[in-house]
């Protein structure tokens, strides 16, 4: 997981060459990327696939995503916008007393498996190889979900970075992972209020050692008037979006 990567310039045939030169256009196109795809309007299908995920209905929830990408030509906005609004969606309807704890875990972590089933055609082939700047998410032990922070891992890897993931790490681990790479962001990831206390505490650590240059990004959705000002004096950025993060590396 600590190896480096890259593109390598070698001699080969005008095949090779042709496949090499696509791989660095398509990289170049990420790198320069700057205009943000339109929100596509999901409702309806969020209320249908979200109680078939609350009915367990694994071999429907997996038809229904392949269909939306047949629709779609892609499986761009079910990665970046269908599944977390997915997410979204349960947890409010936990806050509203509409389901269970338990049936928002079985939702979630059928979303992170959905996630993992779809990452390699979201990527496709160019991305596998290809490490950019080294970035660093970081999962409070509190967070008891890691849908949020692997979603976020791979929309910034096919945007030209490579993140590395620290899930509920201890302060020394997480120290000798930043001592050993020279990160260009860190991040951190809340998904429930309960979370901001731990991360307002990693934040103000990680700001004595860090760089004065390096952004640190809370990754979350949450409105709490209790921390946002502490959370804004920390954090360069707050937001769901990890585009928005990405664009903050210098």
């Amino acid at each position: 997981m600590l190896s480096t990567g890259g593109l390598v310039l070698v001699q080969s045939t005008s095949d090779h060459s042709e496949k090499l030169s696509l791989a660095i256009f398509a990289l170049s196109e990420i790198a320069t990327k700057k205009v943000l795809v339109e929100k596509i309007p999901f409702e309806s299908e969020l209320d249908i696939f979200c109680n078939a995920l609350l009915a367990r209905n694994d071999e429907f929830q997996t038809q229904f995503i392949n269909d939306l990408c047949h629709q779609l030509g892609s499986t761009d906005p079910i990665l970046e916008q269908f599944i977390p609004e997915a997410a979204r969606k349960l947890g409010q309807m936990w806050k509203d007393d509409k389901v269970s704890f338990l049936d928002v875990s079985f939702g979630i972590d059928r979303l992170q498996k959905l996630v993992r089933i779809y990452e390699k055609k979201y990527l496709g082939p160019l991305y596998h190889d290809y490490q950019g700047p080294p970035v660093l998410l970081i999962l409070p032990k509190s967070e008891t979900h890691s849908l949020g922070i692997i979603t976020a891992s791979i929309i910034m890897r096919k945007n030209g970075v490579n993140p590395f993931l620290a899930l509920g790490y201890s302060q020394k681990k997480l120290f000798d992972l930043i001592n050993s790479i020279d990160f260009k962001l860190l991040g951190l990831s809340a998904s429930c209020s309960n979370s901001l206390d731990e991360c307002v505490k990693i934040g103000k650590t990680l700001k004595k050692v860090i760089k004065k240059d390096i952004p640190l990004v809370l990754g979350s959705s949450i409105e709490d008037p209790e921390y946002e000002k502490e959370l804004k004096k920390i954090f360069s950025k707050i937001t769901k979006d990890p585009l928005e993060a990405i664009n903050l590396i210098q």
